[in-house]
């Protein structure tokens, strides 16, 4: 009797711990957005094909889907903003006015949801889209939700939901839509996080070479004495820091260079010297600043460094003269 109890009492032990693991368990930081193709076709755009968030969340329809799905979403474990708090925010520190624009040189502008995306230290996107489907008096809601890399920007997976025809009010529709897909959902949510966790996050970098720069990317360098070219040392420089080195180089000239694939660590160990950097601490990191320890380095070659992130995974660097 005495060592089934002790069985037993064993058997309570791992499972709590089992259960205490899981709840601990971490889990990414999530945006949620109307989609961009339904924001065209509903016309809440500027410039013709640049959504409008702000415009889309005054439809009534959508706010009351964004505010569900940030509400089931957050009932399952994870962290979660407010689309709505965060437009007022960018807006009231006169942050905008950046819509993605292509320059003639080739450079990106960063756009509303990545500048949002990548204030927030976001994850996942999750973006919406939903119709209503009339039947007489009643209605059924056919939503769409859709998880987008917010570092990659490649879509991950999609489900669809519709709800029963009925008169009730549009985020009780959407909300038993959403419970149609929604644990199948997060669980690709958690398989997705947990391979960034072991094999980084995914992005682009790309390099370009300004009028006073001293130096082009086939210039040869030196450095602890081995030579080559600026371009092999800077792209043995992100694969000595990538995980397990992957970066592929798809572009490269005298004055270009474009890496994609990069992955680069979810965190980082917080700069030394810094507060809690004696301790270990580590913070979050975007292609910004996991590249922004190359400057010491091209520093010796007399090359300053400017660079204009794009989102959480991607970055836009510019190098010219001291």
């Amino acid at each position: 009797m005495k060592i089934l109890r002790f069985l037993f009492a064993f058997y309570l032990l791992l499972t709590v711990s089992f259960f205490a693991e899981a709840i601990d368990a971490k889990k990414p930081k999530i945006m949620v957005f109307p989609s961009d193709d339904w924001c065209i076709r509903k016309g809440y755009v500027v410039e013709g094909t640049i959504p409008d968030y702000e415009k889309a969340l005054q439809d009534p329809d959508m706010d009351g889907a964004v505010a569900v799905m940030g509400d089931v979403m957050a009932e399952q474990g994870y962290e979660m903003f407010s689309l709505k708090q965060e437009l007022k925010q960018i807006h009231t520190e006169d942050a905008y006015g950046i819509a993605v624009q292509s320059k003639d040189d080739g450079s990106v502008m960063e756009s509303e949801r990545d500048l949002i995306t990548r204030n927030v230290g976001a994850d996942f996107i999750v973006e919406l889209s939903l119709d209503n489907k009339p039947f007489g008096a009643r209605k059924s809601i056919e939503f769409k939700a859709q998880t987008i890399d917010a570092a990659s920007k490649k879509i991950l997976h999609g489900d669809i939901g519709t709800s029963s025809a009925s008169s009730a009010p549009t985020p009780i529709l959407v909300k038993e839509a959403v419970g149609g897909f929604i644990e199948n959902f997060c669980h690709k949510i958690d398989l997705a996080f947990t391979n960034i966790e072991e094999n980084g996050r995914e992005g682009s970098i790309t390099f370009k070479i300004a009028d006073d720069c001293p130096l082009n990317f086939e210039s040869n360098v030196r450095v602890d004495g081995e030579s080559g070219e600026l371009a092999e040392y800077i792209t043995y420089w992100i694969e000595e820091h990538a995980v397990n080195g992957n970066c592929s180089l798809n572009q490269k000239s005298r004055e270009t260079l474009r890496y994609d694939q990069v992955r680069f660590p979810l965190v980082s160990q917080v700069a030394s010297g810094g507060f809690g950097s004696k301790k270990g601490k580590t913070k979050a990191q975007t292609m910004e600043t996991f590249i922004s320890p190359i400057a010491k380095e091209l520093d010796r070659f007399n090359i300053s460094m400017t660079t204009v992130p794009i989102g959480q995974g991607s970055a836009y660097i510019v190098l010219g003269g001291k």
